[in-house]
Parts: C-alpha cells; structure tokens; sequence
C-alpha cells in the first residue's frame, strides 16, 4: 500500500494522522467499507442530476472490505471513502492508481478545508467544527 500520492490525480493531500488510522483499521481486521465519492473528477462523463441522484442513495453503494487485498478490487483511478462498517462519518479516502492503493486525506477544492463524507471535520481537541460545504 502506498502512503503518498500521485500528482495531477483530484485528491493529493496526504495527512499521516489519517494513513495511520486507516492502516490501523486494516491491521486489525475491523470490517470496513469503501463508498465511492460521487462528483465529476471521479466520474467526468456522468450527468451531475445522475450522481445527485445515486448520491442520495450512497447505502447501496457500499462495498464491504474483509481483507486489505479487497481495496485492490476497487475501479481503477475512482476515489472512494473508507471507514469502519460500524461508523458513519469518516475522513478517510482511498483509490487505486496504477496498481497501488493510496490512502488520502481529503480537503474542500473551493476552500481547502478538511472535508468527510458527511460534509464537515470536528477537531477533536477543541471541538471546533469545519465546514466545509
């Protein structure tokens, strides 16, 4: 598993803290899944009312991960995020390039700001939240 990224791909930012976590996750053989992100950059010939609308149906886009080899079984050059089954929010991003899992940090195009699946990152030292929509 490779922990930089490629450059030129739509999610370059690579965050240790967030690696770490994922590749505990991994480690400790926690079932998680990988949901793909829906947006243009992962899907540039899609409709964007098509991904709204799959968007808004994101439970059955869920893809179980039993083993660290299933992350090899995402669609090439796709962007997805990754968190524990149990969960529902996360911070993680994983996608596949050229053979290699990449483990990513996500941040807003517009603002730079941290961004999870739901839309925004709390601090957990203070508290304070980020949004980021």
């Amino acid at each position: 598993m490779n922990t930089n990224t490629i450059p030129g791909q739509p999610l370059t930012y690579y965050d240790p803290e967030v690696t770490q976590r994922a590749q505990g996750w991994l480690s400790s053989g926690k079932p998680l899944v990988w949901i793909p992100i829906l947006n243009q950059e992962n899907f540039p010939d899609t409709p964007p009312e098509i991904l709204h609308w799959l968007d808004s149906r994101q439970a059955a886009l869920h893809v179980p991960i039993g083993d660290p080899s299933d992350l090899l079984l995402m669609p090439e050059g796709v962007t997805g995020w990754l968190m524990p089954a149990d969960e529902a929010d996360t911070d993680v991003a994983c996608g596949v390039w050229n053979g290699e899992v990449y483990i990513l940090g996500v941040r807003d195009q517009r603002t730079g700001k941290p961004q999870t699946l739901l839309g925004e990152r709390s601090d957990v030292a203070t508290g304070q939240v980020d949004d980021c929509q």
